[in-house]
């Protein structure tokens, strides 16, 4: 375990030097931060593997340092040690409340912290744990810019039609946290969501903990919801939402997941682990305009192209036509699904239409995206 990138953040110089030299003896490439704000701006510029930090600095403490690392999509597995002159337990405590992973008291004990840096870049290679006997499932994040395109219907149905077509094992996961909607269209009650977790370190529970939050449908799928009320959205963190995706990947062949009209750092989050995003829309002009941004973004973030599905869905009689949409994208989008009352009927009955209606040309068309899904991300590649 040498070689790794350390940022130790601490204002007092002499500690700076004592540490950093301690560090870059046992082979590692140490950085140092005189503040909390120069700390998060190295962060930003080149991720470390580990962030050691003191509580006490000026500009920014070290638990206000943890607390914007810990809300990052990007930062917010980054191990983070915190070492303090305070002894009081009320102190510690208020390191672990903001995430931090371990602490170390002044005056440090060079051993002890070596030791617990260690420890915590072993744990953080291997997870999520990978291996000949680990499922390591695609994740497939559907997106929108714009409320009314029906990505939820669409996210619910290929994931049912992944599973009933082949043997795959599916899951889906809500992460629209304050309006969610894919229990309702599987008629499923989710009665525990993420929001209550909380502060539990659910990387450290076992299955049959997780498994208090997973729902199962009578077509094989499971269900995982973020928040069932606006109010709750809150209280899911990033690092939940990551370690419920590595839990799903082990539990199902495809992760579908159902995303706000966003790009939140939850959202965000989701995107890193997805190993396809479907970018939903319908014929109307405001909601291309939210597609064409969304794919903007993509673009922005070096998304690969070919795992990109651009999903053309007419909820509606009227809008615009093939030939303008094509124009409007400068693509053709990969999937259409047709306009079919059959969509709201199946949706008042809490049955996905792949199951309600299954030789409708709705259903057939869902079928489509599903193939169109495993081939682009086949399972176990």
């Amino acid at each position: 375990m040498a070689g790794e990138k350390i940022l130790f953040a601490d204002d007092e110089e002499q500690i700076r030097k004592l540490v950093s030299t301690f560090l870059q003896r046992r082979g590692y490439n140490v950085t140092v931060a005189a503040d909390g704000m120069e700390a998060l701006k190295l962060v930003r510029q080149d991720l470390p593997h580990i962030v050691i930090t003191d509580v006490n600095m000026p500009y920014m403490n070290g638990l206000e340092l943890t607390r914007r690392l810990r809300e990052n999509h990007k930062t917010s597995r980054i191990p983070i040690v915190m070492l303090s002159a305070r002894k009081q337990a009320e102190d510690i405590l208020s390191g672990y409340q903001v995430g931090v992973d371990d602490y170390v008291p002044k005056p440090v004990e060079m051993a002890v912290l070596a030791a617990k840096v260690e420890t915590l870049l072993r744990r953080s290679a291997a997870a999520p744990a990978t291996g000949p006997a680990t499922r390591q499932g695609k994740v497939i994040l559907f997106l929108h810019g714009k409320g009314g395109t029906g990505a939820t219907t669409l996210a619910v149905n290929t994931a049912v039609a992944l599973g009933t077509g082949s043997a795959y094992k599916t899951a889906v996961l809500d992460l629209n946290l304050e309006f969610p909607n894919a229990g309702m269209l599987l008629d499923l009650k989710t009665e525990r969501t993420l929001a209550d977790i909380g502060e539990t370190a659910l990387a450290e529970q076992d299955d049959a903990y997780f498994n208090n939050f997973v729902f199962e449908h009578a077509s094989g799928l499971r269900l995982v919801t973020g928040s069932d009320k606006p109010e709750s959205a809150e209280l899911v963190s990033i690092t939940i939402v990551q370690q419920v995706i590595d839990r799903l990947k082990m539990m199902a062949d495809y992760v579908i997941i159902d995303s706000a009209p966003t790009f939140s750092q939850i959202t965000l989050a989701a995107l890193d682990a997805s190993d396809a995003a479907c970018v939903v829309t319908n014929a109307n002009l405001p909601s291309l305009k939210a597609a064409l941004d969304v794919i903007f973004v993509l673009t922005k973030l070096q998304y690969p192209r070919e795992r990109t599905i651009l999903i053309l869905n007419r909820t509606g009689t009227r809008g615009l036509d093939y030939d303008q949409i094509e124009q409007f994208f400068g693509r053709k989008p990969d999937i259409v699904v047709p306009n079919t009352p059959l969509f709201d009927d199946a949706a008042d009955q809490g049955r996905p239409l792949v199951l309600a209606g299954p030789d409708s040309t709705g259903a057939a068309t869902l079928r489509e995206l599903a193939s169109k899904i495993a081939a682009v991300v086949p399972v176990g590649t």
